[in-house]
């Protein structure tokens, strides 16, 4: 018998995340699947529910947090079988418990399990201070409470690095906060730090109001605080104060602070809290930690070892937030509105990437020339981009810089990496799914999104790190489908619904914190990607909505000069970044341009229906439009340079084969990119080294995509197939 455990870092449903079996019941695994798997290993295996047969797959995985050390199996069903698993799992809600239930396993044939299910211990009525919901596995704030109380402190005697107090900080907390109900997801930001690199003193938990800030430097928000001894945990309306300090003598900022209070105090009825300064975070602090102290609005203090008990810790939070709203709804200034610094320099496209890529080289990474250039006008044109090149290259990094030269960071919620799983078969894993017990669960990152909507004057950067290590157009599609129903809607740039509330199903808080999903004007997704044998090629349906730049050289040689000094981020709103055309007749103002770059897109179609490779209207479209950004930004790029990186990201990367009219309309598009150049001739044995000594050519006018189409012979005529991809 084994018995189903919780973990933070696996999903509680059975039906579509499975479930957990303890290390201690592996012989029964073991006999089953009939060898040992390794950690990390992956079998598919079939598996009868009942009378219903299914598959699934079992993956060796290790835990973190209270369950580190422990080695588990997570099981994921594929098939429709809602109906049927409630009818088995579940017949009856008093007498079974479809996620805390016992389940009896037992073997049939090598390959093959049946699962029974027995009746689960469970009681009607749940205590409010149980340490965990029987229905998410989610901590309580009680239990938040005690242990933050009672582990920080100590916890700062191991290693920093990896530590789970950190995640507990970051993810478990935020998680038990949202359960609650009270602070809802899509309007209200929760952020916690332990510190980067080291411990922090006075560690905090923050709910920002999106409308006001999303970072702890500036505005009003709500924090929790612990004491530097660890006995103390404030729950307290306060203010940002590195802002403020920036400009002022630490006097000054103090003054400023409780100035700020008073008048607050004036105006807000505390609603039993502490209204003093009397609070105290402790002896000895750093500077930062007596702002803290010295930024509380309203407090109460929770004592080590008498903390309230779940009623009680909900509605102080409950209060908290109504003083946070009746601040927010009545406040008769705008000067917490986050600033947008660019508009107030009124700095150029030009200088605004130039100071970027200051930012960049501060970092210690150089890119070749005119890499940032194009990959702002490839975001520009089409916010979908796909970084490709060999691991190491710095594709990640480029996204997450670029993304923080500009103010968007993963402190202020603007930025997320997602790792793609090689498992994702759908939109489920991005989106979300209905449990058994008809709870939505979050995917990874629906909440990112509706941010993202909620906060429209800012850009937000979706990073899918590795996104071919499963199948794009599986758990993509439904991304890419919207994105090409973009319209102007009120003078912003809007698409059809990505979800409608019956993604939910019955879940009436998920409905009402999500609502519609579309996606917004202000949200950039960029996948990177390595091609190689553990990875997915991409459909022509993935290429033809994307830019590909390509990461194919990499300079090694160290340029201290760059790295000298700090350079600070410029925070640029969207307009920056926002696409100024989404239809081709918006181009019609430029006429002569747009027919000049038609007229050469057509030659090259030419060539590219001699092997059936030729473009439609949504790349000449997406090819135009970054052409004219190129031209109204001053011409980042020169007009032949611009438009050789279109040839390389919207045209080469769709060219594969082993045909022989592969290799002759390769052939006639570089002598469309070279020139003719002496002895040609397609049947030559060395053709490709022709090319590349013509590529390199003053006289080449699109000399990147010549070198890439040298490279594609050369590799047909070694291999007998070619492609983009290394």
């Amino acid at each position: 018998m084994a018995e189903c455990i919780y973990s933070n870092n696996i999903n509680k449903s059975i039906l579509t995340s499975g479930f957990t079996i303890p290390v201690d019941k592996w012989d029964i695994f073991a006999k089953c699947l009939g060898a040992n798997l390794q950690k990390g290993e992956r079998k598919e295996i079939v598996v009868w529910v009942g009378q219903l047969k299914c598959s699934a797959s079992y993956t060796n995985v290790n835990l973190t947090g209270e369950n580190a050390g422990r080695t588990v199996f997570q099981v994921r069903y594929s098939g429709d079988l809602v109906s049927e698993l409630r009818k088995i799992f579940s017949p009856n809600s008093d007498n079974y418990d479809a996620v805390g239930g016992k389940l009896e396993v037992y073997s049939g044939k090598v390959g093959e399990l049946t699962f029974k299910c027995l009746p689960a211990v469970t009681v009607n009525t749940i205590n409010e201070d149980s340490a965990v919901s029987t229905t998410t596995g989610v901590m309580n704030l009680n239990t938040v409470v005690t242990k933050i109380l009672n582990d920080y402190v100590p916890s700062k005697k191991e290693t920093f690095a990896g530590h789970q107090m950190g995640s507990f900080f970051r993810s478990d907390i935020p998680l038990a906060i949202y359960e609650t109900g009270i602070v809802e997801s899509a309007p209200y930001l929760i952020t916690g730090s332990v510190g980067q690199g080291n411990w922090a003193m006075i560690p905090w938990v923050c709910i920002f109001d999106r409308k006001i800030t999303t970072t702890a430097t500036k505005g009003i928000y709500i924090v929790y605080l612990l004491s530097k001894d660890g006995n103390s945990l404030y729950l307290s309306f306060n203010q940002g104060c590195t802002d403020i300090r920036k400009n002022n003598s630490k006097k000054d900022t103090i003054r400023i602070m409780r100035e700020k209070a008073e008048d607050i105090r004036k105006r807000i009825d505390s609603r039993g809290f502490n209204a003093d300064n009397n609070a105290k975070l402790g002896d000895g602090l750093t500077e930062l930690g007596e702002l803290y102290q010295e930024g509380m609005i309203f407090y109460k203090e929770y004592k080590k070892g008498n903390v309230p008990g779940e009623s009680e810790l909900q509605n102080d939070l409950r209060l908290m937030m109504d003083i946070y709203k009746e601040y927010v709804n009545g406040k008769a200034e705008n000067t917490e509105i986050i600033d947008v610094e660019v508009g107030e320099e009124q700095l150029s496209t030009k200088d605004t990437l130039d100071q970027i890529k200051k930012y960049i080289a501060a970092k210690g990474f150089t890119f070749n020339e005119g890499l940032v250039e194009n990959y702002y006008l490839s975001l520009k044109s089409k916010p979908f981009v796909i970084l490709a090149g060999t691991s190491g290259t710095g594709k990640t990094r480029l996204v997450r810089l670029f993304a923080e030269a500009i103010g968007a960071t993963s402190q202020n919620g603007r930025y997320k990496l997602v790792s793609v799983r090689p498992d994702w078969s759908d939109s489920s894993d991005l989106f979300g799914h209905v449990n058994l017990n008809d709870k939505f669960i979050p995917g990874a990152i629906i909440d990112f999104v509706k941010q993202a909507e909620l906060d429209s004057r800012n850009p937000y950067f979706l990073c899918l790190d590795e996104m071919n290590l499963a199948r794009v157009e599986y758990y993509l599609s439904d991304i890419l489908s919207s994105i090409e129903t973009r319209e102007y809607v009120d003078g912003k740039v809007t698409t059809d619904p990505l979800i409608t509330e019956n993604y939910y199903g019955a879940d009436i808080t998920a409905k009402g914190k999500y609502g519609v999903v579309r996606i917004p004007e202000n949200l950039y997704i960029i996948g990177t990607v390595n091609m190689d044998e553990t990875t997915f090629p991409f459909s022509r349906k993935v290429l033809d909505r994307a830019n590909t730049i390509e990461f194919s050289t990499v300079e090694l040689l160290a340029n201290f000069d760059s790295t000298q000094g700090e350079v600070k981020a410029i925070f640029a709103d969207n307009t920056f970044m926002k696409a100024d055309y989404v239809f081709f007749n918006q181009c019609a103002s430029d006429k002569d341009f747009v027919e000049d770059v038609c007229i050469e897109l057509q030659d090259i179609n030419k060539i590219l229906e001699k092997a059936n490779a030729h473009v439609g209207y949504r790349v000449r479209d997406e090819i135009v439009f970054y052409m004219l950004n190129n031209k109204n930004a001053g011409n980042l790029l020169t007009r032949n340079q611009a438009f050789d990186h279109e040839i390389m990201q919207k045209i080469l990367p769709r060219i594969q084969g082993s045909s022989a009219s592969v290799k002759i309309m390769l052939c006639e598009l570089f002598k469309y990119c070279a020139g003719d150049y002496e002895s040609y001739q397609t049947e030559s044995d060395d053709v490709s080294a022709k090319m590349m000594a013509a590529a390199n050519k003053e006289t080449c006018k699109y000399k990147e995509s010549a070198k890439k189409i040298a490279f594609m012979v050369r590799r047909f005529e070694e291999d007998g197939f070619t492609a983009y991809w290394l």
